[in-house]
């Protein structure tokens, strides 16, 4: 059959125009490897970042879960992480970051305004703030309500006003009770650091016979809560929150709720690290922030996110500014401090913990 020369010409242009075509078109520049907590937020984070950033920059994104500070030590150490990208803790990565174990940001290579409307801590040379969080007083309706329940830590160790078990963070946990102890003590906010451990243990002591579960995991107070076997202690905010919504019986206040933002930080040796940072820089931006605190009752670092939330929704979250002047600042920066021995305060602190847990 005879083609006109014309056509080819013209088939040879538009091929040229448009490139080789791929299977994998919509993820033709790579991946990124995520970590995060897992679990509802997780399922948050998956429609309101990991799949708006694919969709915009044909990144993939591979989800993983359960970042803990060995884990993430042994990783770097084995000299080739399975991770790029990580929603740590603020300890955690305060510590890592003192240890080389991240790597370095690079500022230039990503659009810098975006953080123009972050707090400044937020923004550190081997991390960025994710969100903020607040451990509340939380307790269940059926027992107690705003009218009749605890307003305070004090109240909350108060077992003969206040009847009935409790519920607290472990103190290995990502948030240590060691803040709540003190508070309930009666030490100023103002005056917390820096901590004391033996008064907080000796405070633990008084409150450990009423305590029926020290948890480990975000889901274990809001499950104690509304079963009952628990009706007051410590617990997310934004999992009582979401507990609340779903009509579960548990309410909280944000007095004395004690608060604090991760990080997203890279690994040192990522495989992505130029997608890492592409992420990051994405997952800061203010429809990002602000899609995620639609779905998961969480506190934008980013100011501007607040310009896209419902006023009803705005109020419900931590860096509300009605909420924030209720709560109480955590320092991540002391936890991470180290003593001579070059241990830092939460490792000091876990092995308080470990030997203190297995006493009657």
């Amino acid at each position: 059959m005879h083609v006109k020369p014309a056509f080819v010409y013209l088939c040879a242009v538009i091929a040229t125009a448009l490139g080789p075509v791929s299977p994998s078109a919509a993820q033709d520049k790579g991946q990124v490897v995520v970590a995060a907590g897992g679990g509802a937020f997780q399922d948050a984070l998956r429609e309101a970042v990991f799949k708006p950033f694919e969709r915009a920059t044909r990144i993939k994104v591979v989800e993983a879960a359960g970042p803990t500070l060995p884990k993430l030590r042994g990783m770097v150490a084995a000299g080739s992480p399975e991770w790029d990208v990580v929603d740590m803790a603020p300890a955690d990565f305060l510590v890592l970051s003192s240890e080389g174990t991240l790597q370095r940001l690079d500022y230039s290579a990503i659009d810098q305004s975006v953080f123009a409307d972050f707090p400044k801590d937020a923004v550190q040379p081997f991390g960025v703030g994710t969100f903020e969080y607040a451990t509340v007083i939380a307790f269940n309706t059926k027992k107690y309500t705003q009218a009749n329940g605890p307003r305070s830590w004090a109240d909350v160790w108060d077992v003969k006003k206040f009847p009935g078990p409790r519920i607290l963070n472990a103190g290995n946990a990502a948030v240590p009770p060691i803040e709540l102890a003190l508070l309930a003590d009666g030490i100023p906010p103002e005056q917390l650091y820096p901590l004391d451990f033996k008064r907080a243990y000796v405070a633990l002591a008084r409150i450990k016979p009423s305590v029926v579960k020290w948890t480990t995991a975000a889901a274990m107070a809001p499950e104690a809560l509304i079963s009952g076997e628990a009706v007051i202690g410590a617990a997310l905010h934004a999992r009582i929150q979401l507990a609340k919504e779903q009509g579960a019986p548990v309410d909280y206040i944000w007095s004395q709720a004690v608060a604090d933002h991760s990080y997203w930080s890279i690994l040192k040796g990522a495989k992505n690290v130029s997608n890492a940072q592409k992420f990051i820089e994405f997952a800061s931006r203010p429809e990002s922030q602000a899609a995620l605190a639609k779905l998961f009752v969480i506190g934008p670092l980013n100011k501007k996110a607040f310009d896209l939330i419902p006023a009803d929704r705005a109020k419900l979250l931590p860096t509300y500014t009605e909420n924030k002047a209720k709560t109480v600042a955590a320092n991540p920066a002391w936890w991470a401090k180290r003593d001579a021995s070059g241990k830092s305060n939460l490792e000091i602190n876990n092995a308080l913990w470990s030997s203190w847990s297995l006493q009657p």
